[in-house]
């Protein structure tokens, strides 16, 4: 392990170290004002604030950093500017993980949360949010359920849309490079009249060929990543790395994308803004599984739909808001293992709420309260063959909250100390529809109510040190099914049943975050820095449990059918996670004053701590012999509990290290050298199926370049090269990534 981590210090080194001498021919030239660092104002906190003046560990991705970074997706942008752990597939399918919890894609139970412009973004998949209309991203880290209730456990990514005033203008671009790929946008914003501004964006990608893996591997020898590691009990069996300079088939797809805004002064201290975004893509290619032969891969459509309208104002210390919002997300799965391929599997979710709040002054001192109401249904449809439905895997479903929150932000008269102190109440309502096909899900509805508190101090010392700490509360609701769900599936070929019934006990998993670290921000010298330690305790983790009923002494349904097993959902689990996050951001032009950008930075988590433990669980078979029903209440009454078992968290990378260095001489040129490191991860196995293993993914470590020239004032000419150095590495293993893929983009301002 230190052989590993001593390679990986090393490669980053001498990465920036090359990166380094790129601009080393400019001459030095006179300062010009650069933008501060303490004028970053944020608004994840569901008020606008300086960045600096608020104790919660904020990243801010600008919309330089939007540009200057290769992305096809949002994952992309996240995990290489803001070091997040990622699971990513090919083919358009991404999420995300904040401080050590397991990054997820599918679902509206997460555990960490995607916001738009401070409402929840209604999506459970990052590829199918629209870049193009983008201002800046925001990654609140440390939970967030104070203000925005469940799945903000691990933390927030606000994505904060463009708002443009002013004379109207726009930009369009077009980008064309490697694997035939083609990418169109233009948006084009501004004030039209004294009472009406708006914004408007459109994109379209499209890869026409193949890509192929990586075989370069500078970094992969660096770091010594040659071999994933199989974990079988106490034995460690090595495999080696698959892939190189292959040419991934069925990795071919199109998407297109636009959002609109419209504003309309309603006066001079009230406001109305109306907007909405769509995606859409359509036949989307996925590679098989690398490891497994005869993999065909995945085929798949896309669709999601958001959009909001918002009433704001100002009056006098008011600032009160008024919001309402929708979205709709559908993927339709296609059966590539058919002669004809025909969509097998429909996926929607529906997101729909409405947000009131006001912010308040008072001098230094400010409240933010409001109520909240938020619903999300989820349904889904399977096919058997062209247009032949078949029982669906899981119920029609909907969960409700109605919430009341308040954050007061407030400063110590005569001191240098400030901070939050805010909470949230939830009224969680999980409610089990009726679903077609499916009559053995009876209807059902359960309530319950959460309270999260939540806390914050920051002292500033002198030269721009701030001492900051945070400690809060957070939870993520249990699924409706696992809550009050009963399924009743018998087997046409054995006669024989099996039984999933919810437990009505199950709480919400919880888990409790504090954090202490110490910044620096002197905007006159260029330097930005921050470490803070963070640790975080998880209990009532949700967990599935099943108990197999012996031939003889097995229970019969109502129908008269055995029934071979019994399945329920309890609060079994625990998981532990501590780590030092650190920042650091030096412009060595305004450190000379020189008028010139020359920026080194660097963006990293490192884990002390990352472990789950799973306790067994058992149903007392007994306690059912001659029952022919099998109430809920009874089923979780007959739990019995073993010890348990720990092992890391899967998916999450001891150290992720985002790094990089900018030149800018802020008139023609530009170019920007940017890293990433990934260190050891584990997952579960699943190509063996002979035996129940993990597996541990090797180091990786990737590098991008982005070049910019400006010409005559209007135009910009741009040089993108993703994973620079054409390693072979793998987000999720078995769908290894593009390998060097080179762009150019001309853009033009209107």
């Amino acid at each position: 392990m230190k052989t590993t981590r001593t390679r990986a210090a090393a490669g980053i080194a001498g990465a920036l170290a090359v990166a380094a001498a790129l601009p080393g021919a400019a001459g030095a030239q006179e300062q010009t004002p650069a933008e501060t660092l303490d004028t970053v104002v944020v608004t994840t906190k569901r008020y606008p604030a300086l960045r600096t003046e608020l104790p919660q560990k904020i990243e801010v991705i600008s919309a330089r950093d939007l540009e200057r970074t290769p992305a096809v997706e949002l994952a992309d942008v996240l995990k290489k500017q803001a070091g997040l752990d990622v699971v990513q597939y090919p083919g358009l399918l991404s999420g995300i993980g904040i401080r050590g919890f397991r990054p997820e894609f599918s679902g509206i139970n997460k555990r960490s949360l995607l916001l738009i412009d401070g409402r929840p973004a209604g999506a459970t998949n990052l590829a199918t949010i629209d870049l193009g209309s983008l201002e800046r991203v925001e990654v609140l880290k440390g939970p967030a359920s104070s203000l925005y209730g469940s799945s903000a456990m691990g933390g927030a990514v606000n994505l904060v849309t463009r708002r443009s005033d002013g004379a109207p203008g726009g930009s369009a671009s077009v980008a064309y490079g490697s694997w035939e790929t083609l990418d169109l946008s233009a948006r084009a914003g501004g004030s039209f009249t004294r009472w009406l501004d708006a914004d408007f964006g459109l994109s379209r990608f499209s890869r026409g060929a193949d890509y192929r893996a990586g075989e370069g591997n500078l970094f992969r020898d660096w770091v010594g990543s040659t071999e994933a590691v199989k974990l079988i009990g106490g034995d460690r069996e090595r495999v080696p790395e698959r892939g190189d300079g292959e040419v991934r088939p069925n990795t071919r797809y199109t998407y297109g994308s636009g959002n609109g805004r419209l504003g309309f002064r309603l006066g001079d201290a009230l406001r109305l803004d109306v907007r909405g975004e769509a995606f859409s893509a359509d036949n989307v290619e996925t590679p098989g599984d690398l490891y497994v032969d005869g993999d065909p891969g995945q085929l798949k459509n896309l669709d999601r739909r958001s959009g909001d309208v918002s009433l704001s104002g100002a009056f006098g210390r008011h600032a009160p808001m008024l919001r309402v919002y929708a979205g709709r997300e559908l993927t339709d799965y296609f059966d590539t293992w058919a002669p004809e391929p025909y969509v097998s599997y429909t996926s929607e979710t529906e997101t729909r709420g409405a947000q009131l709040q006001d912010a308040v002054r008072f001098g230094r001192q400010a409240l933010t309260f409001g109520v909240d109401f938020t619903q999300a249904g989820e349904t889904s449809r399977v096919f058997t063959g062209e247009a032949q439905p078949g029982a669906p895997y899981s119920p029609d479903a909907t969960t409700r909250s109605t919430a009341v929150f308040a954050e007061g932000r407030f400063e110590v008269p005569g001191t240098r100390l400030s901070g939050t102190l805010g909470g949230r109440l939830d009224r969680v309502g999980l409610e089990i529809e009726n679903t077609p096909l499916r009559p053995d899900w009876q209807p059902a509805e359960e309530t319950f109510n959460v309270f999260n508190p939540s806390v914050g101090l920051q002292y500033v010392a002198a030269r721009g040190v701030r001492v900051h700490g945070t400690a809060g509360r957070a939870f993520v609701a249990p699924t409706v099914f696992g809550k009050a769900g009963l399924s009743v599936q018998r087997s046409a070929t054995t006669g024989v049943a099996t039984i999933a019934v919810g437990n009505p006990e199950l709480d919400p998993e919880s888990s409790v975050t504090w954090d202490v670290g110490v910044g620096i921000e002197r905007p006159r010298l260029g330097l930005d820095a921050d470490v803070t330690y963070f640790r975080t305790r998880v209990t009532d983790r949700i967990t599935s449990v099943a108990a197999s009923f012996p031939e003889g002494s097995r229970p019969r349904t109502a129908a008269g059918d055995p029934v071979g097993s019994v399945s329920t959902y309890v609060n079994a689990d625990e998981a532990r996670m501590d780590g030092v996050e650190w920042r650091l951001g030096w412009d060595l032009g305004a450190f000379a004053r020189r008028r010139y950008s020359l920026r080194v930075f660097a963006n990293a988590t490192h884990y002390l701590e990352r472990e789950e433990t799973a306790r067994s669980v058992q149903v007392d078979a007994a306690r059912f012999a001659g029952r022919t029903d099998f109430r809920p209440e009874e089923v979780a009454g007959a739990l019995v509990f073993g010890e348990g078992a720990e092992s890391r968290i899967r998916n999450v990378a001891d150290a992720t290290v985002a790094y990089g260095v900018e030149w800018d001489d802020l008139r023609r040129f530009s170019t920007r050298l940017t890293g990433r490191y990934v260190g050891e991860r584990t997952d579960q196995d699943f190509t063996d199926f002979s035996r129940v293993s993990d597996i541990e993914y090797p180091a990786f470590m990737t590098l991008d370049l982005v070049s910019t020239v400006r010409l005559a004032n209007r135009y910009a000419v741009s040089l993108l090269v993703d994973n620079l150095t054409d390693e072979n590495y793998y987000e999720k293993r078995g769908f290894n990534m593009p390998g060097r893929t080179m762009s150019l983009r001309l853009t033009a301002d209107l």
